[in-house]
């Protein structure tokens, strides 16, 4: 009976490390594909932010910009709480500030909600793709404004803005936000130059009125405050980038393909011809292959047959050719040439 007991939990142990392993490959299948979903939809596919409406841009920035709030409501209650740095920060400003703070969540949230709810209303599209921008600029600005309105992190915030804008935004938009946010950030400037106004409110006199530059907390704020838009600057840049990229690889390959046969054209068939008269030393060959009686399959049974039989023969010359050969269709039948062992050929 002992060994028969043992037997049993060894078979229920297996059983169990079968069942984990299965588990395991399925969760392990699970995150593979999702990410390659999220591989191609961030990094490989064309239909991406650059070529959405302004309506679907603009909820991506009210997303973005309920985040920025969730991370400054964070930066404020971790500083203002901590005993190290609660001498750094301006008490009397704070309440207004995470007031303010929780409000534009509030309303960043809310209309997300509503974008959701009334995104079929042309009305409504039109309104959220020059309201999200306008507001989430307001809202950064005066954020810049607290922390220093010529700060590193607002400085260098407002710059990744505008060229963010200016990529995925018309200038019609960006220009009607950059240029009074511009105005605005001139003034704050010159008031808070020369005293009117205070300089970065939500730190405190005893920041402010030293060598703030030295301060591992003033360094750290700036660090925090920018880091977020510069790491969506990165992302948006990378895509942006990758796209291009992707289009111009197309762009060279659709112009250097013949559409019927997906084989070479006559246009890139010549420039390889020209580039080898250049090699003198270089040994190649050429042949023209004609096809027979191509004239009376048109004529017989339509160009659109004469269309399939011209792909079955660019299909085949492609299939029995190695992989360094060439195939190409070129105007008035088909070229063949060898160079350094290497064949090309071109079909019409």
């Amino acid at each position: 009976m002992c060994y028969k007991y043992k037997a049993i939990k060894i078979l229920e142990i297996i059983n169990i490390v079968i069942k984990s392993m299965n588990l395991f490959r399925k969760i392990q299948t699970l995150i593979f594909h999702y990410w390659g979903r999220f591989r191609f939809h961030i990094l490989e596919s064309d239909n991406l932010i650059i070529n959405w409406p302004n309506f679907d841009k603009g909820v991506l920035l009210l997303i973005f910009g309920a985040f920025c709030q969730v991370s400054a409501i964070k930066w404020y209650l971790v500083s203002y709480f901590s005993a190290e740095n609660a001498v750094w920060i301006n008490a009397d400003f704070f309440f207004i500030r995470i007031i303010s703070v929780f409000i534009t969540l509030i309303i960043f949230i809310t209309i997300v909600g509503f974008s959701f709810r009334y995104k079929r209303n042309k009305k409504f599209r039109r309104f959220i793709s020059y309201f999200s921008p306008m507001f989430f600029g307001a809202t950064m600005i005066y954020a810049g404004y607290t922390v220093g309105i010529y700060s590193p992190a607002t400085i260098a915030g407002f710059v990744n803005i505008v060229l963010i804008g200016l990529v995925f935004y018309s200038r019609k938009i960006i220009y009607s936000i950059a240029i009074p946010a511009l105005i605005f950030i001139v003034i704050i400037s010159y008031l808070t130059f020369n005293g009117v106004i205070r300089y970065a409110p939500v730190f405190s006199d005893a920041l402010t009125n030293g060598a703030f530059y030295h301060n591992e907390f003033w360094i750290g704020s700036m660090a925090e405050v920018y880091l977020p838009i510069l790491l969506v600057s990165i992302l948006f840049f990378e895509i942006l980038l990758s796209q291009w990229r992707r289009r111009e690889r197309n762009i060279k390959r659709m112009s250097q393909t013949d559409v019927l046969t997906n084989v070479f054209n006559r246009r890139y068939i010549g420039e390889q011809l020209t580039a080898l008269e250049r090699k003198k030393k270089t040994a190649y060959a050429v042949i023209l292959l004609d096809l027979d009686h191509f004239k009376l399959i048109n004529d017989q049974y339509g160009h659109e047959v004469g269309d399939m039989v011209l792909q079955r023969v660019a299909t085949i010359l492609s299939t029995i050719t190695r992989e360094q050969d060439i195939v190409g269709r070129f105007g008035g039948g088909r070229i063949y040439s060898d160079f350094k062992r290497t064949k090309f050929t071109a079909s019409d």
